[in-house]
């Protein structure tokens, strides 16, 4: 049974978000999108057209806690006797909102402190509990059951493997179906490259992750699978998602050494460097995608940072030559 789509209008007014339908004796969503007025009568609306009411949904799985794809979720148990099924990541959104938003934007923060200049700072960062919370309300304990990171999933009578892919979102789960090969993809996997957001880790500390480098591992993941089709988050179902996954690998590595040849020739900062590697587009995405690619570099081993003012100036490594 394909998925069927129904796309729901966000408050990031240049984009939307998908709920994936499942039909059959127990009708599902793959996560709901925000908590407003014009989303929740969008959902109405798709159901209606697929001949459904709220009354008939009996599960709703959230793939991951974004606001826009579990922040309607309180709204539908008050509408029907739907359960809330999330993973042992995203508990804790579901049940503690604000400390789970204040433990990632704590983490963002602190990037943005030591990254970038004061006014870009205030201009780019709008991830607090304050900024989100109107459009995502904590679920009933009582309505929420809770899978694990692996394993599998009943959908529409048929079993789907539970996968892990970190990157956009550390607590994010795809959903893959080998019987037929589609791959219910989330944010993992978008026609364009999908955010690393930054984000706190799993465990104590908490300290920050890095998200883009644990998205390629994701990647790598998911090439090991035969998928037909893939159903993601935002845009329309695609195939041919071996050589979406290889183009976007491509790109991120053109992106990182174009970062790195700037650093080597004296550009120091991350809004310098972002301004340098995306002219058009200098924006919280593209902000939390420079810090991933230096992330990377990093790791690498060909660049280093020193702290300045307040602010980290990245420069690379020289390579010594030992002579003998």
């Amino acid at each position: 049974m394909e998925p069927i789509q129904i796309e729901l209008p966000t408050i990031f007014e240049s984009m939307t978000v998908n709920t994936w339908l499942i039909k059959g004796p127990e009708p599902t969503l793959i996560d709901c999108g925000e908590n407003t007025d014009k989303l929740w009568n969008a959902l109405i609306n798709g159901l209606k057209v697929n001949g459904l009411g709220i009354t008939d949904i009996k599960k709703v799985i959230i793939t991951h806690g974004h606001l826009d794809h579990i922040g309607m979720a309180k709204r539908i148990t008050e509408h029907c006797d739907a359960t809330i099924w999330v993973s042992e990541y995203v508990y804790d959104w579901a049940i503690h909102l604000k400390m789970m938003l204040d433990r990632r934007s704590g983490v963002i923060m602190e990037v943005m402190e030591k990254n970038l200049p004061s006014k870009e700072r205030e201009q780019y960062f709008k991830f607090g509990y304050k900024e989100l919370a109107p459009y995502w309300d904590e679920i009933p304990k009582d309505r929420i059951q809770v899978f694990p990171m692996e394993g599998t999933l009943n959908i529409g009578e048929e079993e789907w493997e539970i996968i892990y892919t970190p990157g956009h979102c550390i607590n994010q789960t795809c959903f893959y179906n080998p019987k037929s090969g589609y791959l219910l993809s989330a944010d993992m996997l978008l026609p364009i490259i999908a955010i690393p957001i930054i984000d706190a880790g799993i465990k104590p500390p908490y300290n920050r992750v890095k998200s883009l480098a644990m998205q390629l591992e994701s990647y790598k993941k998911l090439k090991k699978l035969h998928i037909t089709k893939t159903f993601p988050g935002h845009f329309s179902a695609f195939e041919n998602t071996l050589a979406l996954i290889e183009k976007q690998e491509r790109k991120i590595q053109s992106r990182k050494e174009k970062c790195f040849a700037l650093i080597e020739n004296g550009i120091s900062q991350v809004i310098e460097i972002v301004h340098q590697v995306y002219p058009k587009r200098v924006n919280d995405a593209t902000i939390f995608m420079v810090v991933g690619l230096l992330d990377i570099l990093m790791d690498e081993g060909r660049i280093e940072y020193e702290e300045i003012d307040g602010l980290y100036h990245y420069s690379s490594i020289t390579k010594k030559v030992v002579f003998s």
